[in-house]
């Protein structure tokens, strides 16, 4: 088969569809992988349209081809001929802070829904898209291109993270968010049991007609996009989550690789956490660079971001296949995928600090070592590109044989 796939600037996302153009010309397909930000719309239509492809796979929100029109109201994804496969490694409209914008999108996927399909890392997401009436939804999981396996050797890091982070969440302005009161309450119940779900509080907000005529005009008009705005004014708290988390630490060092959001240039208290025991190091300027520091860190902290109720993340995979360990919050996808969440999952902070004291002490070396090798075993069994695209072809392939 022929595809297309879109590049982005954006290197987490880049790498994401590099590795599925990747997987797919192993498999013997053909990909275009294409750069289309110099494209204008009718250019970037016209030459789409003009290739022989089955699909076009767009593997973010960002892409050129899930923009909005600037001729007209609709989206470029329907002025495609082809059939479109959207990957969702974000919440679907996280990105979005417009609920006309997010409700104009959705009406959009629903109009190609017959020549689209949805893969998303969120269990809600698919939930999400059917109740709009969009059939061809489905769960996918990440993978990782690293390829590093665990050595038992001394770590050069104690207990790192890498990613953004403010300080705290008593000092982010909840009142800059529409319904930040409300949102606020939600990231501090997260804060206290890490296995928390936010999107029942999100379906019960918008219940309320009062809280909706705070939020304008649009809120009544479709409650799916309500909530998913919602959702996108709660996922602005993840930063200063992740910071509250780890101010608890205070009996181990803590390194912190690019999570100053100000890069050093603002020394205000909600940016960067001051604390003795947490030192900033610089971003990792090739991705690459994130493996080695995985793969040299006792303990690397994984905190998920608010827009995810149930899914793994990126960083909890790229770790495992840099041969690092991970400590992750507690999610419900990573206890049925891996039998030994339990012992590397958080519920609330109290436990994530036993948890730090237990693998860091060198009494336990063993065991932190034999559950590194086995988890990464377990993973790179199961959760590699190849399957992932075959995953993807087959549910395709399944639901094309049920509709003809």
């Amino acid at each position: 088969m022929k595809f297309i796939i879109e590049s982005s600037a954006v290197p987490i996302y880049n790498r994401i569809a590099t590795a599925f153009a990747k997987t797919l010309m192993e498999f013997g397909h053909t990909v275009h992988f294409i750069d289309a930000s110099g494209f204008n719309e009718t250019d970037f239509v016209n030459t789409i349209n003009g290739i022989e492809i089955d699909y076009y796979i767009s593997t973010n929100e960002l892409n050129v081809v899930q923009k909005q029109s600037e001729l007209d109201d609709s989206f470029l994804f329907g002025k495609i001929q082809a059939k479109i496969i959207f990957v969702h490694h974000d919440n679907l409209f996280s990105a979005f802070h417009s609920i006309s914008y997010i409700a104009s999108k959705l009406e959009a996927l629903i109009n190609i829904s017959q020549r689209s399909y949805h893969f998303c890392l969120e269990a809600s997401n698919v939930d999400l898209l059917k109740a709009a009436g969009i059939p061809n939804a489905a769960k996918i999981n990440h993978a990782s291109e690293f390829t590093a396996t665990p050595i038992e050797t001394q770590s050069q890091w104690g207990v790192t993270f890498i990613g953004h982070l403010m300080s705290s969440l008593n000092l982010y302005p909840a009142d800059s968010v529409p319904g930040g009161q409300h949102l606020q309450v939600m990231a501090w119940n997260r804060f206290s049991q890490s296995s928390y779900a936010v999107q029942p509080d999100i379906e019960n907000l918008v219940k309320d007609p009062y809280l909706l005529a705070s939020l304008g005009p649009d809120a009544d008009k479709n409650l799916l996009a309500t909530q998913q705005f919602l959702m996108a004014g709660l996922n602005k708290f993840s930063s200063p989550l992740r910071g509250q988390l780890i101010s608890t630490i205070k009996n181990h060092r803590v390194d912190i690789f690019g999570g100053d959001l100000s890069y050093g240039r603002i020394k205000d208290p909600l940016l960067v956490l001051q604390q003795s025991n947490v030192h900033y190091q610089p971003a990792t300027e090739n991705y690459q660079d994130a493996c080695g520091i995985y793969q040299s860190s006792r303990i690397n902290l994984n905190i998920s971001s608010l827009q995810f109720d149930s899914a793994v993340n990126n960083r909890i995979f790229d770790v495992v296949f840099s041969g690092g360990f991970v400590l992750t919050d507690k999610r419900s996808d990573l206890i049925d995928i891996c039998s030994f969440s339990s012992e590397i999952c958080f519920e609330t902070p109290e436990e994530m600090n036993e948890k730090i004291s237990y693998y860091s002490h060198t009494a336990n070396t063993a065991r932190y070592f034999d559950l590194k090798v086995a988890i990464h075993e377990l993973f790179k069994s199961n959760f590699t590109y190849a399957n992932a695209v075959d995953h993807i072809l087959k549910r395709i392939a399944a639901r094309m044989m049920q509709t003809t």
